[in-house]
């Protein structure tokens, strides 16, 4: 696990100042190479080949030459193949085969990795820079093109704006996203012309001209399967991935939430792991936490346990917090458990894409069948008339009522939108629903109002133009977007924060491929999520942990808003930058703040939060632009 850095031109001294500020990625060793035309750069937390494992890494004739973040599990075949076909390998490394992999297949190579990745490959014969993330989009990558021709790249973006001519402007339509998702989705970033390379694609530059390309594209076909026939899969499936996940020269652990599937790898990890499991569980001293349940767990297995529970002052590194995720974000508390972990491990196993494969956002596919049900019932003409008419309804009162009134017309937009399920997945993206155009009509101040602000459904529409159940499209989607840009990006960011690598079973492409020929139905059965995972883990795990209801990984947001979260908010938003550059009223905001404590409000606390990330991020990113900015919280 790796920082990388380049751009294609010659200036060895801004190489390293990149690279030096990826240092928390990668502090075991670094490399550089640079020609006329291309300067690549790599800091390394050593995983694999501890010792020959040294990059860049270069073909036979060091006409190729590539830097790596992340691994390649399955490269053991992959040499034996290339080995077979004549190429010679110098290192132990699995960053090696990448390069022997380009010169048999070109870019196709990438089809051939199961892993997590991101890399550049500089083919200095065809002066042609490739470069290519993983099919799930667990490792980053990001890049800029300024208007001299100028390309730069790197794990993160402030290694990006180490160089002087990048300037840093906020992208109104990225936040626009960001109030509405509290993510950043697809290729767009906090920053005015700096993109991220999608996953499953890759970029190649040759003679200045720049293609990003889809080289795999998920493709679900449900299979009309036993039962039995599913459960086996999934047993074989998780077994070869995970004792592929637990591939490493150091020390390996599992982030533990008592929850079924961190439960399945440690229960699958301790019967093909060569060496005592460690795991790591963190709470927030709150009844929701699972701590109890994990420890139970861990000690069941006979695994080494790790308990952190973290109480108060939450804030107080939420400046590193964002520092590290390069964009601002409310839930960035897994830096804590990653920071315990990392005085014990190197490499840390979790169970992120489990709940995205196999159905485990319950109130999500209970609304899709409350949908087609109602679909199924009403009469076409009847349904489209009563649909108009409540469209107008809904935008009379978003219009005319107050900004916490119309949190209470939900259900009337499931039927306004009852047509449409790229629509009604804006209402269960997530816990609460995209904020309707008359809403941010008070939300908004004159520039976000007076500019051409990106259509939301658009990012998500292209899963719902198929012919799947509307439960197989949500799921779809959230794999494709929520997963990637949101989850994945807190998980890279706060694992790499503390130099620890965090790998993702669940997403090894074998498990990918079986988990969408399995059809929703299988997955949501009987108003239970996850249902053949449940089945396939019978005998495995005690029914304890079957039957166990899930529970998000973060704290009270009410309680947690009312004690700290709310006091910082009330010092800085109202006069705050997003009020200043005219991106928020301070009406909503002072509304907000001063609204008598209600559950009714989570939707506007969130979005407090969410503004309160963004002003320690604007601050940091808009008025430091030093290499290492002030990341004390007390200082804002």
């Amino acid at each position: 696990m790796c920082g990388i850095a380049g751009f294609n031109f010659e200036d060895p001294d801004l190489l390293r100042k990149m690279c030096r500020v990826l240092k928390h990625r990668g502090p075991d060793d670094e490399g550089y190479y640079h020609d006329h035309h291309m300067s690549l750069g790599n800091t390394r937390l050593s995983i694999i080949d501890l010792e020959g494992g040294h990059q860049p890494v270069y073909n036979e004739d060091k006409s190729v030459v590539v830097v790596h973040n992340g691994e390649i599990y399955n490269y053991p075949e992959l040499r034996e193949k290339l080995e077979r076909l004549g190429h010679k390998f110098y290192t132990e490394s699995d960053t090696e085969v990448i390069v022997h992999s380009y010169e048999e297949s070109g870019p196709e190579c990438c089809l051939e990795f199961n892993g997590i990745f991101a890399f550049a490959l500089w083919d200095t014969s065809k002066q042609s820079l490739l470069l290519a993330r993983d099919r799930c989009g667990v490792k980053p990558l990001y890049y800029t093109r300024l208007r001299d021709g100028q390309f730069l790249f790197a794990s993160e973006i402030k290694a990006i704006l180490q160089y002087e001519l990048v300037k840093r402007r906020v992208d109104l339509g990225a936040f626009h996203y960001y109030v509405n998702l509290r993510f950043v989705p697809r290729d767009r970033t906090l920053f005015r012309n700096i993109y991220r390379l999608p996953p499953g694609h890759l970029m190649q530059m040759t003679g200045g001209q720049i293609a990003v390309r889809r080289y795999w594209q998920l493709v679900p076909n449900p299979e009309r399967r036993s039962e039995a026939f599913f459960v086996a899969q999934i047993r074989e499936t998780l077994t070869r991935a995970i004792k592929r996940n637990l591939m490493s020269d150091v020390p390996v652990g599992i982030l533990l939430s008592g929850g079924i599937d961190s439960s399945a790898i440690l229960a699958f990890a301790s019967k093909v792991a060569d060496r005592p499991v460690r795991t790591f569980t963190m709470g927030f001293g709150e009844t929701t936490d699972e701590v109890e349940d994990a420890s139970a767990l861990a000690k069941a297995y006979n695994a080494d346990h790790t308990t952190l529970v973290a109480k108060q002052d939450l804030l107080r590194e939420y400046p590193r917090m964002i520092w590290h995720a390069d964009m601002p974000k409310r839930n960035l508390y897994p830096y804590y458990i990653m920071r315990e972990a990392s005085k014990h491990v190197k490499v840390l196993l979790g169970g992120l894409g489990g709940d995205e494969l196999f159905g485990g956002y319950e109130w999500k596919y209970q609304f899709a069948e409350d949908v087609e049900k109602e679909r199924k019932t009403v009469p076409r003409d009847l349904m489209a008339s009563a649909s108009r008419k409540t469209g107008h309804l809904v935008k009379y009162v978003s219009r005319h009522g107050s900004i916490f009134e119309v949190e209470h017309l939900h259900e009337l937009k499931r039927l306004a939108y009852i047509g449409n399920n790229t629509s009604l997945y804006t209402l269960v993206a997530s816990l609460d629903e995209v904020f309707d155009e008359e809403s941010l009509k008070k939300i908004y101040s004159r520039r976000l109002l007076g500019g051409k602000l990106p259509d939301i459904e658009r990012v998500f529409s292209e899963y719902f133009s198929n012919d799947l159940r509307f439960l197989d499209q949500i799921m779809l989607a959230d794999f494709s977007v929520k997963l990637p840009d949101d989850f994945l990006h807190v998980e890279d960011s706060m694992s790499m924060a503390n130099s620890v690598e965090a790998r993702v079973p669940f997403l090894d492409n074998e498990i990918v491929d079986l988990a969408f020929r399995i059809p929703g139905a299988l997955k949501y059965k009987g108003g239970s999520g996850k249902y053949i995972f449940r089945k396939a883990m019978e005998g495995i795990l005690s029914e304890e942990v079957l039957r166990k209801e899930k529970r998000g990984f973060g704290g009270d947001i009410g309680l947690q808003f009312s004690s700290e979260i709310g006091e910082y908010a009330s010092q800085i938003l109202p006069e705050g930058y997003a009020v200043r550059n005219g991106f928020i009223k301070k009406r909503y905001i002072d509304d907000v703040l001063r609204h008598k404590t209600s559950v009714n409000l989570i939707k506007h606390y969130i979005v407090m939060w969410d503004l309160l990330a963004f002003e320690i991020w604007y601050r940091m990113y808009m008025l430091d632009q030093s290499a290492q900015p002030e990341l004390n919280i007390d200082s804002l």
